[in-house]
């Protein structure tokens, strides 16, 4: 009788511990699920950046952007007194 129950309790430790295990692997794919969404919303967010950066740094728009602020290109600034 004893060996009925020491066997019946490995079987429940065993159960408890599958359970546990299966309960962690759950939690960990959530996390797991959450990151990759938040990976990509900052890789969306890191191109939308850049392409906003290349938009601005474009020679034109530098040259827009000076006149703007009230700056003289050298070469006026220079020939023109």
């Amino acid at each position: 009788m004893r060996a009925v129950w020491r066997f019946g309790l490995l079987y429940l430790l065993a159960l408890l511990l599958l359970f546990a295990f299966g309960h962690r692997n759950q939690v960990e794919r959530a996390h797991l699920a959450e990151m990759e969404a938040q990976l990509k919303k900052l890789k969306a967010e890191e191109e939308a950046l850049l392409k906003e950066a290349w938009r601005l740094g474009r020679p034109l728009r530098v040259l827009e952007w000076a006149e703007e602020e009230g700056f003289v290109p050298m070469s006026e600034g220079r020939w023109n007194p």
